[in-house]
């Protein structure tokens, strides 16, 4: 989950309506997600029925899907290379919360410490300790937090679509720029806009009940508020240099969604949320 960056975030950020009625129609978002200087492009669909969201492809690669439920209102992560099942919700976020309030000064002290090492002691340490600890992302923690703003780019035409573009601000540094559609412009049923504003709204509460813990790891968490960016990306580019990833709406698919889509594989092994990766 760490490894999901921050193209695939882009559904976090994006927050707002309330939650859905019941909805029976379908509906299947096609993305094409490319790296930068990288020709080959990914698919990655989402997939939307009965008030239920599907993410295939959700981490960047094909090993990793999202399941949305709404009832209760919650996340599936499905790995398909280690065979597992992860809920999270908002009582999962707030219980590793409550493990971490005793870590985190500890991980901001050795924040501090490692920010001081020479970049010949810190490649030592990291040597020592391997990959699992990263310790520039440890460092990062002991940096004061960089707001995260919103900043309108106009409108425009993104794969075909009329769309608004905003840009995310990051202290004075643009890290990503999102062009959003409505409903009537995508020409979606409204329920299904819904459902999907409904996910947007979901993540954001999650994103907001770990931002202490994220700062904790040196992980920057954008504290954007609800309402502020309204609509469903159609495009998005990442600019933060670390991922240049951007994701492009390829088509939009209303007919008839096989309910196996939804399903997530009863012989994968139910793990729980914690705070090791």
């Amino acid at each position: 989950m760490k490894k999901i960056r921050l193209a695939s975030l882009c559904f976090v950020i994006c927050v707002g309506l309330m939650f859905p009625p019941e909805s029976n129609s379908d509906i299947v978002l096609e993305y094409l997600v490319k790296d930068a200087g990288v020709s080959e492009t990914t698919t990655r669909l989402v997939i939307v029925k009965d008030g239920e969201i599907m993410v295939k492809a959700a981490g960047g690669g094909r090993n990793l899907d999202f399941l949305y439920r709404h009832a209760p209102e919650s996340i599936v992560i499905v790995d398909h290379h280690k065979r597992t099942l992860m809920t999270v919700d908002e009582q999962q976020v707030a219980r590793i919360n409550q493990q971490a309030q005793y870590v985190l000064p500890l991980l901001q002290l050795l924040g501090e410490q490692i920010a001081g090492l020479s970049p010949d002691q810190r490649l030592k340490w990291q040597k020592l300790l391997g990959d699992g600890i990263p310790l520039d992302m440890l460092a990062r923690s002991a940096d004061p937090a960089e707001p995260t703003r919103l900043v309108p780019a106009g409108g425009r035409e993104a794969a075909g679509i009329h769309c608004r573009t905003m840009q995310v601000i990051q202290g004075e540094t643009p890290i990503a720029e999102v062009c959003l559609a409505d409903a009537a412009a995508m020409k979606i049923p409204e329920k299904d806009y819904a459902t999907i504003r409904a996910l947007f709204d979901f993540s954001d509460r999650l994103a907001a009940g770990s931002r202490g813990l994220a700062r904790g790891l040196g992980l920057a968490v954008p504290d954007i508020t609800a309402g502020e960016v309204p609509g469903i990306p159609v495009e998005f580019v990442g600019l933060s240099g670390t991922d240049n990833r951007s994701m492009t709406l390829h088509r939009i698919d209303t007919s008839a969604v096989s309910p196996e889509l939804m399903q997530i594989p009863g012989d994968y092994r139910t793990v729980p949320l914690t705070l090791r990766p």
